[in-house]
């Protein structure tokens, strides 16, 4: 592995589409993490329309609490540079298969 594979890749590399799917992953991560918090939030507005405001103050303070603690740029850091490491790994093997295939093409 030479030394330029062994760089991270900048976050400013990344595409908008590529920034969409961290952050949808960021949300992804969160949800799974508050997961019995937004059912509980869910059951209590089931069958409520304007009472919901004071009926269920709790579970949404809980559940903007948890999604708070989650959405921190610190788990959406540590989300990215798992991205970053797959796509690393991608590109990685992409060369290696293009250079068995040069080889392979040489040796013909």
């Amino acid at each position: 592995m030479s030394e330029v594979d062994r760089r991270p890749v900048p976050l400013w590399m990344l595409s908008p589409k590529e920034e969409g799917e961290i952050n949808g992953r960021h949300g992804k991560f969160a949800r799974e993490k508050c997961k019995d918090i937004l059912t509980a939030f869910t059951e209590c507005n089931r069958g409520r329309l304007l009472s919901t405001g004071w009926a269920c103050r709790k579970q949404k303070n809980d559940m903007m609490e948890c999604m708070l603690h989650y959405m921190h740029p610190d788990f959406r850091e540590q989300i990215a540079n798992e991205f970053l490491e797959e796509k690393k790994q991608l590109v990685l093997k992409a060369r290696q298969e293009n250079a068995e295939l040069r080889n392979r093409v040489q040796g013909i």
